[in-house]
């Protein structure tokens, strides 16, 4: 069968948009221009694009972007296809805007389609990333888990050329959250800390914090 014409008749593949936890992010201070009747109602604000970024404390710019991508993600998130066979891509590193070697470095695999939800993620931000792309044979992370195809040797062997000082905690290294079994062992090879990040990308910009700053100031329109 043809490649295109398979990929047309695949099935959508789980981003796991359900395994986002956004109240977490959403914290217990509020005042009278973010109080609301519940948390679902506001969410329904921010997508709505009814929260104005800088009008209050608790709610800047990169925070109102964060969520509202969050609770958008099924539309702005492109959508891959779950085929039968993986799909490789390059490995090695992609540097997103200029770079430094403080900046966070995102671990992935080196499947086509994470590739594709990971750039379209990042592209939505003004801070400057590196995607580390480690072999999983093609294999998008949850199956590269399943098949064992990503292990804590391949990463560390992937990050060692970018020369990550043990000391340079504040060089963010964050694995996806599927892949969360393999932090501890990841550690001990590479002799400094490790991050674990959320299950779903779109929850990426959320779990970064002020780390994340999205592009064009990021102000949303009052309603």
């Amino acid at each position: 069968m043809p490649v295109l014409e398979e990929i047309a008749m695949a099935r959508a593949a789980d981003l796991y948009l359900g395994r986002m936890d956004l109240r977490k992010y959403c914290g217990e201070d509020t005042c009278e221009l973010c109080k609301v009747g519940s948390f679902e109602e506001f969410l329904g604000r921010l997508q709505e694009g009814r929260v104005q970024a800088g009008s209050c404390p608790h709610w800047p710019a990169w925070r109102v972007e964060a969520f509202r991508l969050a609770v958008r993600a099924g539309e702005v998130l492109p959508s891959t296809p779950m085929l039968d066979a993986p799909r490789p891509t390059a490995t090695g590193l992609v540097e997103l805007l200029e770079t430094d070697e403080t900046s966070p470095v995102l671990v992935t695999g080196n499947s086509e389609f994470s590739e594709a939800v990971m750039l379209a993620l990042l592209s939505m931000t003004s801070t400057p990333m590196k995607l580390l792309k480690v072999d999983t044979l093609g294999h998008t992370v949850d199956m590269a888990m399943i098949f064992k195809s990503l292990t804590a040797g391949k990463i560390a062997a992937a990050l060692e050329p970018l020369r990550i000082k043990p000391d340079r905690v504040s060089t963010r290294v964050i694995l996806p959250g599927l892949a969360s079994v393999l932090a501890g062992e990841l550690e001990l090879l590479i002799g400094r800390p490790v991050e674990i990040g959320p299950v779903c990308a779109a929850e990426l910009p959320l779990y970064m914090g002020e780390d994340w700053q999205p592009l064009g100031g990021g102000a949303a329109e009052e309603a």
